[in-house]
């Protein structure tokens, strides 16, 4: 098996440490090579240089924000921590988009405050902008998640769609390496539950085409997916929720949103999210 390639982006707050302490984890089962990214954000202006702001710009607060970064660096690797270190200036979703390509990393691990409300809705948080544009898995955790041994890996997705990809190898992998198994749930609408076996056979087909060592079919009736994912982790405790996102951007991201996105803000456990059409 292949050393996993992780991105952690970090504000070299104490909320970055929620990452590293899944990095820690996965690397237990797993061969890693880490990667930490700080991003001095600065607008896309300044970005290119303009001359007509050139004498606008204050060298030194960018100088400034870089030493605090290499200062942190240092003191994790006084920690015993081994990664690499990249420190980089633009725009935080573009920079996280270009390392990620740079570096072919398997995975990024990011922490998040999340957003509620009226912010939700016309911006998200970070990580959300990420899981949006990003098209590699993303592993976002909250503040004061339990990061546990991965012994249930919960796996919600699109079971008509049986295309095989690389993003679900990860989650394979990491079920292979903590010996886990694998629940597939499936939200049930009113209506649906005279489809229930229809739906159940459906789940079997994905698990075996995809050829998922253990695993277990659920359903749970709710009136939205992400709610309903939500309420079947506190009847059964998950260690790991996996789900696929469409990355709906502009219009169409506006009005129905994200199912994906929504759970990044709202998941109460460690929850990946990946692309199933895109690496089919």
């Amino acid at each position: 098996m292949k050393t996993l390639n992780i991105l952690i982006p970090t504000d070299l707050s104490p909320l970055s440490e929620q990452a590293l302490l899944m990095a820690d984890l996965i690397s237990e089962r797993l061969a890693v090579k880490v990667h930490l990214l700080h991003i001095i954000e600065a607008n896309e202006s300044i970005i290119e240089g303009n001359p007509d702001l050139a004498e606008a710009i204050d060298v030194t607060v960018f100088q400034k924000r870089k030493e605090e970064a290499l200062t942190y660096f240092d003191g994790l690797r006084q920690a015993g921590r081994t990664f690499e270190a990249h420190i980089k200036i633009g725009l935080l979703t573009d920079q996280i988009h270009l390392v990620t390509a740079a570096l072919a990393a398997d995975l990024v691990i990011m922490a998040t405050k999340g957003a509620d409300g009226l912010m939700e809705i016309i911006s998200g948080s970070a990580a959300q902008q990420v899981v949006r544009y990003l098209k590699v898995p993303i592993l976002t955790l909250k503040i004061g998640t339990a990061i546990n041994d991965l012994k249930n890996i919960l796996f919600v997705a699109d079971f008509y769609h049986i295309e095989k990809g690389l993003q679900i190898d990860l989650v394979k992998d990491l079920a292979a390496a903590f010996g886990s198994t694998i629940h597939l749930l499936q939200i049930l609408k009113e209506g649906d539950e005279e489809h229930v076996g229809q739906i159940n056979a459906q789940m079997k087909r994905f698990a075996e085409e995809h050829e998922f060592e253990r695993f277990e079919i659920h359903v749970h009736q709710d009136r939205q997916v992400a709610n309903g994912v939500s309420n079947f982790n506190k009847e059964a405790e998950m260690d790991l929720v996996c789900i696929n996102t469409h990355g709906r951007t502009g219009i169409a991201h506006l009005l129905f949103g994200s199912i994906a996105e929504r759970l990044v803000n709202h998941c109460q456990k460690p929850l990946l999210t990946f692309k199933l059409k895109e690496n089919a």
